[in-house]
């Protein structure tokens, strides 16, 4: 091998990465990076919204074993009044809103509704009867 193509060998193992390469990879590995941060983000928003999803359930439950305790001690034809704070953010509304003991050989059809803080709202119907 003379000196002159021990020289031009040398040259093209040197060369490196071009511009291209260099410009492809910044791309691969962005685009990467973009579906990682997608990803967790959207994670992150299913989690906030199943959270709420079972708080809202949680509080729909809550009033409606407030409904029973308090139907435990009333007479038929008398009143009751459910003892329940709902959670901040959270409302409840009941459906027929008047709250009488059934008569002992009947029940009473009550339909709950209950609207979460970023709207979501979930309906449960029960049966209250006097023991």
């Amino acid at each position: 091998m003379t000196r002159h193509s021990a020289s031009r060998a040398s040259v093209t193992r040197d060369r490196g990465e071009t511009l291209v390469e260099i410009i492809i990879t910044v791309l691969i590995i962005g685009i990467a990076v973009t579906a990682l941060v997608s990803g967790l983000a959207t994670s992150a928003a299913a989690g906030g919204a199943h959270r709420t999803n079972v708080s809202t359930d949680a509080t729909m439950r809550n009033y409606a074993e407030a409904t029973k305790a308090a139907v435990r001690t009333c007479e038929p034809g008398e009143t009751y009044v459910v003892d329940f704070t709902p959670p901040a953010g959270y409302s409840v509304a009941v459906s027929p809103p008047t709250h009488r003991c059934p008569d002992v050989d009947e029940t009473e059809l009550l339909t709950l509704t209950v609207l979460g803080p970023t709207g979501v709202q979930q309906s449960m119907e029960i049966k209250v009867r006097t023991p």
